[in-house]
């Protein structure tokens, strides 16, 4: 879990802050509780026994996320223009007669 290494812990200890059950379960923005040492005086601020985490996609997952709504903009836009050219063409031929 990248969390946990990122704050220099173990995945256990942030699962049992969190009470789960499977590290690779849990929501997209679930606020994640981060346990941290206690102050001592090498620190300039305490800390707070907890950090909320805000949990992101991974992100090769957000990445395909992004690629897939991207593409099917790309479509709508084609789409739409295909729309257009229909719709001028009919009101060309409904003129006509």
């Amino acid at each position: 879990m990248s969390i946990a290494a990122r704050y220099g812990l173990s995945v256990e200890a942030i699962m049992e802050a969190n009470r789960l059950r499977d590290p690779n379960q849990f929501d997209v923005g679930q606020v994640l509780l981060v346990p941290v040492a206690p102050f001592s005086p090498a620190q300039q601020f305490p800390v707070a026994p907890f950090l909320p985490v805000q949990q992101q996609l991974p992100m090769p997952r957000i990445f395909n996320l992004e690629r897939r709504v991207t593409r099917l903009e790309r479509e709508i836009n084609r789409l739409d223009r295909r729309i257009d050219r229909l719709e001028d063409r009919v009101r060309r031929l409904e003129q006509r007669r």
